[in-house]
């Protein structure tokens, strides 16, 4: 379910200092030349608003790091995921966790110890800052998910607090509530009275899956699909 290169780590750093924005860049064993950031996104409220600089660990399989960096873009666009050096307020978890969603090779994790990350300049205080919207980061596996199920032509499921998120290729659209994902559909044809005809699943009622009306402003097209 995701691209996890920690062990691979060499150093790096991560800059959020422009609100919106995280660029850097990172070294790994298996690689020749360094890797560059450009996401969008913020840290965690624990490092909202400063940079981060990342050290490795003792890498014991650099003689695997080339087959497994094989195919790891060397710009990394796309957007942040969660992103926390584990620092009170803990909105997340209570160790460093570095995620993002790369265009090129899809949902990436770094899992590191307190020793491995060191915090550049002061970030914003954290009064200041909203935590990161679980919502927001739903939103980004579900495109995750709708990306990779679509490649595949099979569907993909990830399993969480709640109700299955699911992503099948044969539905185009997302059900938007709120702006959460509540479910999926196809087949849909937009009128101009702002309604659509579809065939639309619940993930909380996939029983009652059924062709009928919805708002249109209700359905989202998913990354790759036709809208």
């Amino acid at each position: 379910m995701a691209w996890r290169p920690t062990r691979f780590l060499i150093e790096g750093e991560l800059d959020n200092t422009n609100p919106g924005k995280v660029t850097g860049w990172m070294r790994f064993n298996g690689l020749k030349e360094t890797v560059r950031f450009e996401l969008e996104g913020d840290f965690h409220r624990d490092i909202r608003g400063a940079a981060i600089r990342l050290s490795g660990g003792d890498c014991e399989e650099a003689d695997k790091a080339p087959s497994f960096m094989y195919g790891f873009s060397l710009r990394q666009t796309g957007k942040v995921g969660d992103i926390t050096a584990g620092l009170p307020p803990q909105d997340y978890v209570d160790y460093p966790y570095i995620e993002w969603y790369s265009q090129d090779n899809g949902r990436v994790v770094l899992e590191l110890d307190a020793s491995q990350i060191t915090v550049v300049g002061r970030p914003i205080p954290a009064m200041e800052s909203d935590p990161m919207s679980r919502q927001a980061q739903a939103c980004n596996m579900a495109e995750f998910l709708a990306g990779m199920s679509a490649e595949l032509g099979v569907p993909a499921v990830a399993v969480g607090a709640g109700a299955p998120l699911v992503s099948d290729p044969a539905f185009t659209h997302w059900v938007v509530l709120d702006t959460q994902i509540i479910g999926e559909a196809h087949s849909v044809e937009p009128d101009e009275a702002g309604q659509s005809f579809a065939f639309v699943r619940l993930f909380a009622m996939p029983e009652m899956a059924e062709f009928g009306n919805i708002e249109s402003d209700r359905l989202r097209a998913k990354a790759g699909a036709p809208a």
